[in-house]
């Protein structure tokens, strides 16, 4: 009794029975060999059968055809093609499994063919986000880089919010740190985690906002990872959000592991400006202590002068204001606060608090003689300072009746200068 011919796709086996498993044998060899010469348009005739009457027979099925149309695509730009190999990719899942892995080739397929088309974005997104959500451990380097490719490009064409970019850029990193910790000195992945950074960054979706509910638990957390603390800094410095809460919140907690000048005087500026006196002058000082340079420690003491100075504690400014100048003599802001320190100072009787402007205007003097560019504030400075002179009367008094005569001002003052009187 002769065996009936049956199909592959109609028996359930590989190539089916009798001359139809024949059949499927002698067009898989056919279009093979056209495949493997490069001749597409001759193997796509013997292939096309194969996948439809036999597409349990092999792999091979679907992984040339996929390359086959693959090609036909980039010689026509026919995006039928491209809707071909959603299908050869569809039908390899229903017959070999791998569905995370095909739905990864079908996005991929679609971002590298699809153009800016918002169509083919939106459905490559949606894949390779489900597969992300439902089996995140079938994501390598490049599927990682894509889904922040994808999501980018669909957050530009205004198909998703900004949220959507938060969380792809989170389960990316997610999955390149992970690998990095088994493989710390595989650079596919590091290059992987620079490109991810470098597309969120550019995304236009990585606003103040949005980088600090990405990061701020993490941070409150975590505040000794310091990989993630100075990534945060980065990100933030470029997207121009210094100012931020968790900016200062890293900065403060890098600073724990990382002590540097330049650092710690960072925090006293930040601190300055959330009015937290205490702790600003605690870093000025120890930036101070760290920093090397003169000529930056200069301008360090004079910043903490002036915040001294701003208290009231008018004779550690002066102090400090006078350690900054032993450091950088061309420093005449060190003495517009040394004048500024004197002024109103109270060292005894009236006579005595009025002699301190003389020395009050020594300092103006020297400090727009040492910095021209302090000359109109200064100016303004010694027209109200010079008022306050004794008159010549009340030097009279105290046997102090020639100008220009040498005079030692007491009390924590404590300067030499020359005797002025108030003009009338």
């Amino acid at each position: 009794m002769a065996l009936q011919a049956q199909k592959g796709v109609e028996t359930g086996t590989p190539f089916g029975i009798g001359e139809d498993s024949t059949r499927c044998l002698r067009n898989t060899s056919l279009y093979s060999t056209y495949y493997e010469n490069k001749d597409y348009k001759m193997a796509v005739q013997f292939w096309r059968p194969v996948f439809m009457e036999c597409p349990g027979s092999s792999r091979n099925t679907y992984i040339k055809g996929e390359a086959m149309f693959k090609d036909f695509f980039r010689k026509t730009g026919n995006k039928a093609y491209i809707d071909t190999v959603l299908i050869i990719l569809d039908q390899r899942t229903k017959y070999f499994n791998e569905g995370p892995a095909n739905s990864l080739r079908k996005a991929f397929a679609l971002y590298e063919f699809g153009g800016n088309d918002p169509d083919y974005a939106r459905q490559c997104y949606d894949l390779i986000k489900g597969v992300m959500e439902s089996s995140p451990q079938s994501f390598d380097y490049t599927y990682s880089s894509l889904y922040m490719a994808i999501t980018a490009k669909c957050y530009a064409l205004k198909l998703i919010e900004a949220p959507a970019v938060i969380t792809a850029y989170s389960q990316s990193m997610k999955v390149v740190d992970n690998q990095l910790s088994r493989k710390p000195d595989d650079a596919r992945y590091t290059e992987a985690r620079k490109n991810i950074d470098a597309v969120f960054r550019s995304s236009g979706a990585a606003s103040c906002e949005n980088i600090e509910h990405l990061f701020t638990a993490g941070v409150d957390n975590n505040p000794g990872d310091t990989a993630m603390l100075k990534k945060v800094i980065t990100l933030l410095t470029e997207t121009g959000c210094k100012d931020s809460e968790l900016y200062f919140k890293a900065a403060t907690n890098l600073y724990k592991s990382f002590p540097s000048a330049s650092s710690a005087a960072q925090l006293a500026e930040m601190n300055v400006a959330r009015k937290n006196y205490n702790e600003a002058e605690k870093y000025y000082t120890e930036a101070i202590e760290l920093e090397t340079d003169n000529l930056v420690k200069s301008g360090l003491l004079t910043k903490l002068a002036t915040l001294e100075l701003a208290s009231d504690s008018k004779q550690a400014a002066r102090d400090f204001a006078k350690a900054a100048y032993s450091l950088n003599p061309t420093n005449g802001n060190a003495l517009y606060i040394i004048a500024e320190a004197y002024a109103g100072a109270r060292i005894g009787e009236s006579f005595e608090n009025q002699t301190v402007y003389w020395v009050v205007v020594d300092y103006l003097l020297r400090a727009k003689n040492t910095d021209p560019t302090l000359k109109d504030q200064v100016d303004e400075r010694i027209a109200v300072y010079s008022r306050l002179f004794p008159t010549k009367e009340e030097a009279f008094f105290r046997s102090l009746v020639e100008e220009g005569t040498s005079y030692q001002v007491g009390g924590w003052v404590n300067e030499s200068t020359t005797i002025r009187f108030r003009k009338e």
